[in-house]
């Protein structure tokens, strides 16, 4: 049975070469960088282009082992932190003060409701509904997203992760 190659110029994405590798004799990893690489179709095997990984580190990793990591990597790691934590605060403090007025709303609704005769208590009913309803939707806005319950022996505990998974990767680029 002949083995098979492939033409090197047709390989220039990961896809491609996943999609040919373990098939193509002429693919294969670099014994250094173990980085997807195509050869020649000769036997000499000469390396005629590399398809680098993606490299990443997570900053939540960088944080907590600075002295595993570059100067640089820890300085970026620092300022994505504080950068989500900043947001986080303005969009709590703005949050905040729509959900005051809301619950000054729905004191209001009450103090009509108790200072009202038995006839008008149905009507004044639902805007005490309507307020309790603007208050629970603002509560929602402000709560973390990215919340998980989580059963323990205690019960039920809710995590809050400090950072969601699609902010905490730093490319390699960044931290060299």
């Amino acid at each position: 049975m002949a083995q098979r190659t492939v033409d090197p110029t047709k390989i220039k994405t990961l896809t491609d070469w996943a999609a040919n590798w373990p098939k193509a004799t002429n693919l294969g990893f670099d014994p250094e960088t173990r980085e997807a690489t195509v050869y020649d179709r000769t036997k000499e095997r000469a390396k005629v282009s590399a398809i680098p990984w993606k490299r990443e580190v997570d900053v939540l990793t960088v944080l907590t082992q600075p002295t595993s990591f570059s100067a640089k990597a820890v300085a970026v790691a620092t300022t994505r932190i504080e950068k989500l934590r900043e947001q986080k605060s303005q969009m709590r403090q703005a949050a905040e003060g729509q959900l005051r007025l809301a619950e000054a709303t729905l004191l209001e609704a009450w103090r009509n409701y108790a200072s009202a005769s038995a006839p008008q208590r149905g009507l004044l009913r639902h805007d005490i509904l309507a307020a309790e309803s603007a208050v629970r939707e603002i509560e929602l806005a402000i709560a973390d997203k990215g919340r998980k319950r989580i059963l323990t022996a205690g019960g039920w505990s809710v995590q809050v992760p400090p950072m969601s998974l699609k902010r905490r990767g730093l490319t390699m680029e960044d931290t060299v």
